[in-house]
C-alpha cells in the first residue's frame, strides 16, 4: 500500500490519500485540532488532526448535515436514475433502485451498523462484482462512489459527508475522529513540524453563510473612496459607533455613497465588536436618530444596517459581529449637513470636515453655476413649507414635528441668504440682477507708466443678463439687460 494519510472513527478505518492530507476529510478539521507528540526521531512521533465523535456532529451539522437532510438527499438523488433507466442498463438496476429508494432514516442507520460491524473484513473484490448484493453496492453508494453496475450511469453520485453522518449516531460520542499524517512526515512528504490543514472547517462554514466573516482573517478588500474600516475598543460599542457615525454618514451623502465595516482594522484584519442584543437594539436606535438629524432629510430606509458573525473554532461567536452600514450616494446639487452646521466630504480613504473657504470652493465646485445652488436650496425650503402646510393641517398631534420643521425653514432661508451674500462676494452673480456668472477670463495686458513698460493680469466678467466688468475699469464694459431680482 502506497503511504498515505489515514481517516478513521471510533479506530475504524474510513480512508486515506496516498503522499498528501486527504483534501475532503481537511475540510472538517481547523488549525487548534492538531495533535503533536514527540520528535520524528522517538517511538513517540504522532501527527494527527483529532475531534470527538460529538464535535464531528455538531460540524456537519452546522454545514446542512441533519440527519432529514442527509435522508433527503440519498434518496432524491438515487431517484434521478430512474430518469436514465434504458434498454441498456442491465435488468437489475430498477430492483437495486427500488430497494435503495424505501430506505428510511432508521433503515440507514442500521445499515451503517452494519458497515460497522463488517468494516474490519478485508475488501472482496469479487464480490463488488455481484450484482445481487444490493446491500454492498448501497453501502458503496452512500459512501460517495458511482457504480456502472447497479446504477444507469456514473454520474449518479453523492458528494459530501453523508456517510460520516450516519456513523455519529453508532460511534460513542467521546470517541476519536482523526486524520492522522503521520507516516506522510515519515516519509518526507511533509517536515516535522508542517501544518497541512488551516482553519479549513471555519472557511467552510463561512460559506455556508455568506454575510460571516472568519476572526483574524485579512480581508482581500482595501480602503477606498467607498470602504472604510473602523476598529472599535469600548465597554459601550454601540455608543462609540453612533458617535463615529455621523461623520461617515454626511461624508459618503455628500459624496458617492460607500460603506462602513465596524470591527476592522485599518490593514483589514477582522477583530469583531463585541455587542449583545439589547446592544444592538440600542444601536440601532442612535443611528435612526442620527440619520433623523441630518439637512436636509432623505429616506430612513435607504441605509442598511448589517450584523455580520463571526466564525472561530467552527462556530459562530457569540455577541461578537462585524457591524457593517451601507449609505446611498445622496441627490445630486444637494449638500447634507449636522444639525450643528458640520459637514464632510469624501477623499480618497479620508473623511474630511469642509468649513470657511474649504467648504466655499467645493461648493463651487459641486454645484459649477450659482443657480444650480441657489435652485438646490429653494427646493428644499419648497419641501419645507409643503411639509409644514401638511402638519398644521393635522392639527395638535404634529405641534412638535412642526416647530421643529418651522425652525428647518427659518434656517434654510438664513443659509439662503448668508449663501447668497457669498456668492456675490465672490462674482459669481450680477450685482444688479443677479443672473448667474456666464464667463470668467484672465488676460494680460501691456501698459506704459512713467516711460517703462508693464504687464497687468486683467480679469473680465460677464454674467447672463449680459452686464460686463473689467477690474481694470471703473465703469461697466456692457449694462444688465434685466430688472433687478434681490430676494
Amino acid at each position: 500500500m502506497a503511504t498515505e494519510s489515514e481517516v478513521s472513527i471510533g479506530g475504524t478505518y474510513l480512508g486515506g490519500t496516498a503522499k498528501r492530507v486527504d483534501d475532503k476529510y481537511a475540510s472538517l478539521f481547523n488549525t487548534a485540532d492538531l495533535v503533536a507528540i514527540g520528535d520524528i526521531s522517538d517511538n513517540s512521533f504522532f501527527r494527527a488532526y483529532e475531534i470527538s465523535v460529538r464535535e464531528l456532529r455538531r460540524r456537519l451539522e452546522a454545514l446542512g448535515y441533519s440527519l432529514n437532510q442527509v435522508h433527503d438527499d440519498i434518496i432524491s438523488t438515487l431517484k434521478k436514475g430512474y430518469l436514465e433507466l434504458d434498454e441498456h442498463c442491465l435488468p437489475q438496476c430498477k430492483p437495486f433502485l427500488d430497494y435503495a429508494c424505501s430506505f428510511s432514516l432508521d433503515q440507514l442507520i442500521d445499515l451503517a451498523k452494519a458497515w460497522k460491524t463488517q468494516a474490519s473484513h478485508s475488501y472482496d473484490y469479487m464480490e463488488h462484482l455481484n450484482t445481487s448484493n444490493f446491500q454492498l453496492h448501497f453501502l458503496d453508494f452512500i459512501q460517495g462512489c458511482s457504480s456502472g453496475l447497479l446504477l444507469p450511469s456514473e454520474d449518479i453520485w453523492l458528494d459530501g459527508f453523508h456517510f460520516e453522518r450516519l456513523l455519529c449516531e453508532i460511534y460513542d460520542s467521546e470517541e476519536i475522529f482523526e486524520l492522522n499524517f503521520t507516516r506522510l512526515i515519515q516519509a518526507g512528504y511533509y517536515k516535522p513540524d508542517d501544518c497541512p490543514i488551516g482553519d479549513d472547517f471555519d472557511e467552510t462554514l463561512s460559506r455556508f453563510n455568506p454575510l460571516s466573516f472568519r476572526l483574524r482573517e485579512k480581508l482581500l478588500e482595501e480602503e477606498s473612496e467607498t470602504l472604510e474600516f473602523k476598529s472599535v475598543n469600548s465597554k459601550n460599542s454601540a455608543k462609540t459607533i453612533a458617535q463615529q457615525f455621523k461623520r461617515y454618514l454626511i461624508g459618503f451623502l455628500n459624496s458617492d455613497g460607500g460603506r462602513i465595516l465596524f470591527g476592522v482594522t485599518d490593514e483589514g484584519i477582522v477583530e469583531g465588536v463585541k455587542i449583545n442584543r439589547d446592544e444592538r437594539d440600542e444601536l440601532q436606535r442612535l443611528l435612526t436618530a442620527t440619520v433623523h438629524s441630518i439637512s436636509p432629510s432623505f429616506p430612513q430606509n435607504s441605509i442598511k444596517i448589517i450584523s455580520r458573525p463571526l466564525i472561530s473554532s467552527g462556530s459562530e461567536v457569540t455577541d461578537q459581529f462585524v457591524v457593517e452600514i451601507i449609505i446611498p450616494k445622496g441627490r445630486p446639487n444637494e449638500m447634507y449637513f449636522s444639525s450643528s452646521g458640520e459637514t464632510w466630504v469624501r477623499h480618497g480613504t479620508s473623511t474630511c470636515a469642509l468649513e470657511g473657504h474649504k467648504l466655499f470652493v467645493h461648493i463651487c465646485d459641486r454645484y459649477c453655476f450659482a443657480d444650480n445652488l441657489l435652485s438646490a436650496l429653494n427646493q428644499r425650503v419648497h419641501i419645507a413649507l409643503e411639509e409644514i402646510r401638511r402638519l398644521q393641517q393635522d392639527g395638535e398631534k404634529y405641534k412638535g414635528e412642526l416647530s421643529s420643521k418651522t425652525t428647518e425653514l427659518l434656517d434654510l432661508r438664513s443659509n439662503i441668504s448668508s449663501q447668497l451674500q457669498l456668492l456675490k462676494e465672490n462674482d459669481l452673480l450680477c450685482p444688479i440682477c443677479e443672473s448667474p456668472l456666464s464667463t470668467r477670463t484672465s488676460f494680460t495686458q501691456s501698459m506704459t507708466i512713467g516711460g517703462k513698460e508693464y504687464d497687468a493680469d486683467i480679469e473680465y466678467i460677464q454674467y447672463e443678463c449680459g452686464y460686463a466688468v473689467r477690474d481694470d475699469q471703473d465703469e461697466a464694459v456692457s449694462s444688465c439687460s434685466r430688472p433687478s431680482q434681490a430676494t
